[in-house]
């Protein structure tokens, strides 16, 4: 009967630390409502609009012949989804950040407009102008980051660095 006993003791201190603890908050319900206003407004500025516009710049690089059609087809359908599966996970990362930076406000002015023609028009010319500079800036980047490692290896050691290359491709 003594065994009882103590084992009662032991589970009743055993359990009060986490009776003590207090349940998890219920959801906020303000905190709710601007997660959902962020989400409304990656679906208009990220969406499925942004994904047609890559489609097509996808479809614009490759269509200039260099590859047969079937090939052409097949980067540009998987290229595509890859694009889409980036973006969903780029968008659910985001999204907290979206509701913190804007207010309830700018967040819904900022639906209000994409939803309008008007807004519809000028979100995918933004798109549209955003992959013509990133576009525009590759030859630039490629140019100036080689000559930052040229820059680095002057500086420093990069003889080691290389060695370390060669041994993991091997």
């Amino acid at each position: 009967m003594r065994i009882f006993a103590i084992i009662a003791a032991v589970l009743t201190v055993s359990a009060a630390p986490v009776m003590a603890q207090d349940a998890p908050d219920a959801p906020d319900p303000a905190r709710a409502a601007q997660l959902a206003r962020a989400d409304r407004y990656l679906a208009l500025s990220q969406g499925s609009g942004l994904t047609k516009i890559v489609r097509q710049q996808i479809e614009e690089g490759y269509g200039e012949g260099s590859i047969p059609d079937d090939q052409r087809v097949w980067l540009t359908d998987n290229m595509a989804a890859v694009y889409e599966d980036v973006m969903e996970l780029v968008i659910a990362e985001v999204r907290d950040d979206v509701a913190d930076q804007f207010t309830a406000a700018e967040l819904d002015a900022l639906i209000a407009f994409y939803e309008t023609p008007l807004g519809r028009s000028i979100i995918n010319k933004e798109a549209e102008l955003s992959m013509d500079i990133q576009q525009a800036m590759m030859p630039h980047l490629m140019t100036r980051m080689a000559s930052v490692g040229e820059k680095f290896c002057l500086r420093f050691d990069c003889s080691a660095m290389g060695d370390a290359a060669q041994k993991d491709s091997r």
